[in-house]
């Protein structure tokens, strides 16, 4: 069995009053099933990481795993973003329920956690948000939806 290892560059920060994304960055950030995740930045390209922040503003713990965060795009404003929890997409076609299993993080109520969260090195020009499938202590999908960012841009010259 291959072993993915979430990236342990992960911090936890108490709340969410003031985010990596600042201020005026407040279109990065969208909040549902109790979990505000947000983007670092408006504008990436192919290759970065996406510094996503997602913020536990529930009562209860909330796990999240490896396999079941990613970056997910599209080509124009009006068409819909993918909602499909495909761990495999993320992890490879081997990944098993141990294996998701193995890889939980723990977002204690009222906490924040930072992840990088890779852009494909071949991603296309267009809209993009992080997908966030939030899992029960069991590894399962506790809702058929993400959680998501804000819309964010990758192309190619972005920072240039």
């Amino acid at each position: 069995m291959r072993t993915t290892t979430l990236l342990i560059g992960c911090v936890l920060v108490a709340g969410c009053g003031d985010s990596s994304t600042g201020a005026e960055a407040a279109g990065l950030c969208a909040t549902s099933q109790g979990l505000e995740v947000c983007a670092d930045r408006t504008e990436y390209r192919p290759a970065d990481e996406v510094s996503a922040s997602l913020a536990n503003s529930t009562a209860a713990p909330m796990y999240i795993g490896g396999c079941s965060i990613k970056v997910v795009g599209k080509t124009s404003r009006e068409a819909e973003f993918e909602t499909t929890y495909s761990p495999a997409a993320r992890c490879g076609s081997d990944v098993d329920a141990d294996e998701i299993l193995a890889n939980l993080v723990e977002i204690p109520a009222g906490e924040t956690l930072v992840l990088p969260v890779p852009i494909s090195s071949i991603a296309f020009q267009g809209y993009y948000r992080v997908n966030v499938w939030i899992l029960d202590a069991a590894g399962q999908r506790v809702s058929s939806l993400p959680a998501f960012s804000g819309t964010f841009e990758v192309f190619p010259s972005a920072g240039s």
